[in-house]
């Protein structure tokens, strides 16, 4: 480890339950809520109560629409299983295999049961983007350069374009017309 990042890796990755930009979502509707609030002594009579629930109910519209855009769990699904962990080894690892699937891409996440493993510390979480301007199959081979685990590597193949599966351009096209709609 060099200053806690791994050599292999560009940056460290996000956990998946977790995410920057919906927190920034929330504190600038929050703020907006809250200047808001600051001058609703300056509306009189029942006015300010109607205004005041148009406005706060119009904001809370707002800030679910705005998160769903970003958030990574339009579809998720997790399963614990005995799996490889490396190519071409016999060695089978217990782990937690998630999958997040956005509107922006998925995230597959690979967590060992225990965390540390045949001398290893199995902690993955893989961010696979096909939003607009992004390449799937880029990613997934930079994946595969990297020489992620055996489980991440199977689960985005599934959502490859050259899979049999067809996944790909399913949630793919989907995803661009739910993301415009919201928009």
């Amino acid at each position: 480890l060099f200053d806690g990042v791994y050599p292999f890796y560009p940056q460290q990755r996000k956990a998946a339950v977790f995410d920057i930009s919906t927190i920034i979502v929330i504190v600038v509707f929050l703020t907006l809520a809250c200047s808001f609030l600051l001058i609703v002594p300056g509306i009189r009579g029942r006015a300010r109560l109607y205004w005041t629930l148009r406005v706060l109910l119009s904001l809370f519209v707002g800030v679910v629409i705005v998160v769903v855009q970003f958030t990574g769990d339009w579809e998720t699904g997790w399963v614990q299983a005995n799996t490889s962990y490396k190519s071409f080894s016999p060695v089978q690892v217990n782990a937690d295999i998630g999958l997040h699937i956005g509107l922006a891409g998925l995230n597959v996440t690979l967590r060992g049961n225990p965390v540390n493993q045949i001398n290893e510390t199995i902690n993955y979480n893989e961010h696979f983007p096909w939003n607009f301007g992004a390449d799937y199959d880029h990613s997934y081979s930079q994946g595969l350069e990297k020489g992620l685990p055996s489980p991440i590597l199977y689960v985005a193949e599934k959502f490859s374009t050259q899979s049999p599966c067809a996944v790909h351009r399913q949630y793919r096209i989907a995803s661009h017309y739910a993301s415009a709609m919201l928009w």
